[in-house]
């Protein structure tokens, strides 16, 4: 039998494995259902699933996916059960309760064949995949039509149509030697004196 060993303060939390559970998990109202047997289970099939993924990267023969490219995972009950040190009906509660709340699906396979398990993404995960194609959107939109819209187009034309006129009455003044501003009349050769660097 072991014995009851606590950290020193000089010592680190030095475990070589963890598994990890998602916080949501933990805090979103839409997974209070949730029992700590089908968060540890979704835990550890999240986990497996990583394992499926590096199938991928080692171009393995073996693969983890369907036609639909969906990602699945293969346990089978009494390795879970033996896992998570559960029995038969706590396991089947904890699966139940994760496929109510959209997190696995299961599909069979065969007789004597374990089932295939998909995980599904949490609420969280989902709201940021449309936030971020949202803004990835609305940046791609921008950069398109940044130098062609209207409102773009109708400021062009008016700063022209501006320029037009200032070059129109400058011209008109050197031609009769005189100027008009802000409604008072000047000759061209007063014209130098209203600037502020005048010496």
């Amino acid at each position: 039998m072991n014995k009851f060993t606590p950290y020193k303060k000089w010592e680190k939390n030095d475990f070589k494995s963890f598994i990890q559970v998602p916080r949501e998990l933990l805090e979103r109202d839409e997974y209070k259902t949730l029992t700590p047997n089908s968060i540890l289970l979704f835990s550890i099939l999240a986990d497996r699933l990583e394992l499926s993924f590096k199938q991928i990267d080692k171009n393995s023969k073996v693969k983890f996916y369907d036609d639909k490219n969906n990602m699945y995972v293969i346990f089978k009950r009494d390795e879970i059960q033996e896992k998570l040190h559960l029995k038969r009906a706590a396991l089947d509660n904890a699966i139940a309760l994760l496929k109510d709340c959209k997190l696995i699906q299961e599909k069979k396979q065969g007789k004597n064949l374990p089932n295939i398990i998909y995980l599904g993404k949490t609420i969280g995960m989902i709201e940021n995949e449309k936030i971020l194609k949202f803004s990835s959107a609305e940046n791609k939109q921008s950069g398109e039509y940044e130098n062609s819209s209207p409102e773009c187009s109708k400021s062009t034309v008016h700063n022209n149509y501006n320029n037009i006129n200032k070059n129109n009455i400058y011209n008109y003044s050197i031609r009769n030697n005189k100027s008009n501003y802000e409604g008072r009349n000047y000759k061209f050769e007063e014209l130098e004196k209203l600037y502020a660097n005048y010496n």
